[in-house]
């Protein structure tokens, strides 16, 4: 049976990608694997847009935020996290672990962060750095990060975003934005295995060092190897070397172009969604182009439906988190996507749906999907 993966990280790995990955490992000093080094580092700061360092970690893109938090919290400091899913509750659970002086703006699962309410809270208490996410794959909500930061720079507060499910996928003008920590993560938009934590750093975020312990995740320590083209430990060679053929692709396709495409992907799947007759939970428009969040039908058992999905048909997709368990599931759409992966998943879930039952209108998805991409030209 072939396998298709639709969830939103890991994601779909091309195969020039995989072959890189696949290749002889070189020793991470040596004149082979020099150029590829940096050749990523460059390329990063490309697809951060940001002209200031990207520093590359061998670690989960939750490694990332646990370097953002090491290197910026100082027990008792204050920091205000927008938490509105899964990845926002991280946040709170990472700096609460530092023992930061945590004051949380939480708002229900689904619900999209307003800048207005961080305006608000930071009038009522001053915070050292806010902490938000992009995009919410546990909801499929894709924050206004650009406003969020500005809210947050009126009080003079560091900016740090969770970018690991959007950079690559949606827009993030770290520089332009005023973003001073961006953290990612190799599995997702960049279409490369699971294993690279990334973080942009601006000087003011360099500057605002805390004084938590740390040694791996020393940003200050990776900063000055890979000033030299070196780094502090033995990198994730394979993986360096897939990421560089990965940010080749995405680069050749324009930034642009992918997030052109992405949206149009996203369109495409909730126009199949909803001629299914389904109802969406992630919001219907544009920014929402990483992950469609759709409502399982009543009388459907979600968690059959993601497992009928997987074993009888080969697709993998993501069932809900937390509370939305069973309630919602997740097809993720990011990176190494096109329209007729699209329009794969939809006819599966389609097919199981009745199977398992539900009433829903059949023959119809696939179409609107096409015809919805073709006409969604941004």
């Amino acid at each position: 049976m072939k396998r298709y993966l639709f969830t939103p990280g890991p994601t779909p790995v091309p195969p020039e990608v995989l072959a890189a990955v696949g290749a002889p490992v070189v020793h991470h000093r040596s004149p082979d694997f020099l150029p590829v080094y940096e050749r990523v580092l460059t390329r990063l700061r490309e697809v951060y847009r940001t002209e200031n360092d990207v520093l590359l970690f061998g670690a989960s893109g939750t490694g990332a935020f646990e370097s953002a938090v090491a290197n910026l919290v100082s027990p008792g400091e204050p920091h205000l996290v927008v938490s509105a899913g899964s990845f926002g509750e991280r946040w709170v659970a990472m700096t609460t672990a530092f023992e930061a002086d945590v004051d949380v703006l939480r708002y229900a699962w689904g619900e999209t962060p307003d800048a207005d309410d961080v305006r608000a809270r930071l009038r009522e208490q001053e915070a050292k750095a806010v902490w938000v996410v992009q995009s919410e794959t546990s909801t499929g909500v894709v924050a206004d990060v650009r406003a969020l930061a500005a809210a947050a720079k009126e009080t003079g507060a560091i900016v740090v975003v969770d970018a690991v499910s959007s950079l690559g996928a949606v827009p993030c003008e770290t520089d332009a934005w005023g973003l001073d920590a961006v953290v990612s993560g190799s599995q997702k938009a960049l279409m490369t295995p699971p294993g690279l934590g990334l973080v942009a750093v601006s000087p003011a975020a360099l500057a605002a060092t805390g004084s938590s312990p740390r040694f791996y995740f020393d940003w200050e320590r990776t900063r000055k190897a890979q000033a030299k083209l070196d780094a502090p430990f033995t990198p994730a060679v394979p993986l360096v070397a897939g990421l560089d053929v990965a940010l080749g692709l995405l680069l050749e396709e324009g930034l642009d172009a992918a997030f052109e495409r992405h949206i149009r992907l996203g369109r495409a799947c909730r126009a199949g969604v909803k001629a299914m007759g389904l109802e969406l939970f992630s919001p219907d428009e544009d920014r929402s182009s990483v992950v469609t969040a759709v409502r399982v039908p009543d009388g459907v058992d979600g968690q059959m439906l993601s497992l009928t999905l997987r074993d009888r048909h080969g697709i993998t997709v993501a069932p809900g988190q937390g509370d939305l368990k069973g309630k919602i599931f997740r097809i993720g759409h990011i990176g190494y996507f096109d329209v007729f992966d699209i329009t794969t998943v939809l006819a599966a879930v389609e097919l199981t749906l009745a199977e398992l039952g539900a009433e829903i209108e059949r023959g119809v998805a696939v179409t609107r999907a096409l015809e919805t991409f073709e006409a969604a030209r941004v």
